[in-house]
């Protein structure tokens, strides 16, 4: 009877017998109304969630986690609840690199070596490809200690970036072709009529001979102003879409350039080219450090103070380089793309854009004794070999991550 008061006192109610009373008395206390209101929770978050224990096995997992293991496939209890998230990632590792990395991150987490992992990574769904983000965190110190696996649905994110990636080019392509066709309309029609006009003010210097010497000054004037404009008219046509870009290729056109940017600048430029073999580089590579080489030099007349500066043009079977050099005051502002970072100028994200456009970087290093402009682009190759399959069925879709589009191994 004294045990039963006691149990009545607790809970609140009747007391039955000892061992409902128990796990009734823990389902409504304080611990288990915690325990509800945390599973809740993580039921009403969009992620798929995962809680490891100490040696990688989990413990717990989300409804979204549960709903995504079925429709991809999984046939288990609670979503995978008792298996080895850590055993699964390295199982796949040998096949899928972001596996690999998310097994040694695991590990290092796990062992106290760090406390956070990021990684964005595809994977085959039933609905087709999908993007996920995966988030690997060990909260603050605690009595048991756990690692919280979050899988986010990123798809939306990237179909967005994917579309202003594919607006961007369209808008660069189109800026290319449109100067393209300004500079032959100013070669074959502007140009060729300032030189009929420079030809027929010529020849009236024979007839004006006996004229006065007013005269004779304005028609001078006229020849040379001319002449002037038919030389501008040229040198604009040259800059908008140099000819030597297409029939002769990147590095003859870099040569001439550098050479009329010297006469207009006074600043000396060097161009060295490197190059594995002659073969002509895809005509949008050429273009696009083409393109990076004006707007660096442009940069180096208008802000560096140097000088000189040189141009290195280096390529082999994989990729192409390309480095503008000065040895001028460098940088003030943010060289490098993030949250909270200055832009220096509109001329180096459109070259950092064109870059990424083709799968390049641009790279910029820069100090009080100059600055090193870096573009690096992949030269396509013409056949791609097809990589492994994925993860197996018998484990969860939301194991092992997957660096292959096709591959079945998900958050």
């Amino acid at each position: 009877m004294k045990r039963n008061a006691t149990l009545r006192r607790r809970s609140g109610g009747p007391a039955g017998p000892p061992g409902k009373t128990s796990a009734r008395a823990k389902a409504v206390g304080p611990a288990g109304e915690v325990e509800a209101l945390l599973r809740s929770t993580l039921d009403a978050l969009s992620a798929h969630i995962a809680v490891l224990d100490r040696s990688g096995t989990i413990v717990a997992v989300n409804q979204a986690w549960r709903s995504f293991a079925r429709a991809a496939g999984f046939v288990g209890r609670e979503g995978g609840v008792g298996m080895n998230y850590l055993a699964v990632c390295e199982r796949a590792a040998g096949e899928s690199p972001d596996a690999a990395q998310t097994a040694e991150a695991l590990r290092d987490i796990i062992g106290g070596r760090g406390s956070e992992f990021r990684m964005e990574y595809p994977c085959e769904s039933p609905d087709g490809l999908r993007w996920f983000q995966l988030r690997v965190t060990r909260p603050g110190p605690a009595r048991i200690p756990r690692i919280v696996v979050a899988h986010e649905d990123i798809t939306e994110v990237k179909r967005a970036q994917e579309a202003l990636a594919q607006l961007s080019s369209r808008l660069i392509q189109v800026q290319d072709e449109e100067r393209r066709a300004i500079a032959r309309e100013l070669h074959d029609t502007t140009a060729q009529n300032l030189l009929a006009i420079t030809l027929n003010a010529t020849r009236l210097r024979e007839p004006l001979n006996g004229a006065g010497e007013s005269v004779r000054r304005i028609l001078a004037e006229t020849v040379g102003l001319a002449e002037q404009c038919l030389q501008e008219v040229r040198t604009l046509s040259y800059l908008l879409h140099p000819p030597l870009l297409d029939e002769m290729g990147l590095a003859s056109a870099l040569r001439w350039f550098a050479k009329g940017f010297s006469e207009r600048s006074g600043i000396d430029v060097d161009v060295r080219v490197v190059e594995d073999n002659g073969a002509a580089l895809p005509r949008e590579i050429a273009t696009t450090l083409f393109r990076v080489a004006q707007e660096a030099l442009s940069n180096v007349h208008r802000h560096s103070g140097s000088p000189s500066a040189g141009i290195d043009l280096q390529r082999t079977e994989q990729a192409v380089r390309l480095d503008v050099i000065d040895r001028g005051r460098g940088l003030r502002g943010e060289i490098k793309p993030g949250k909270g970072a200055r832009p220096v100028g509109v001329g180096v994200s459109g070259m950092r854009v064109r870059l990424e456009q083709l799968g390049g970087r641009l790279d910029i290093q820069s100090s009080p004794t100059g600055t090193c402009v870096t573009a690096t682009l992949p030269i396509p190759r013409a056949s791609s070999v097809p990589g492994p399959s994925g993860v197996s069925r018998d484990e969860p879709a939301d194991m092992a991550p997957s660096s292959k589009s096709g591959q079945t191994g998900t958050p």
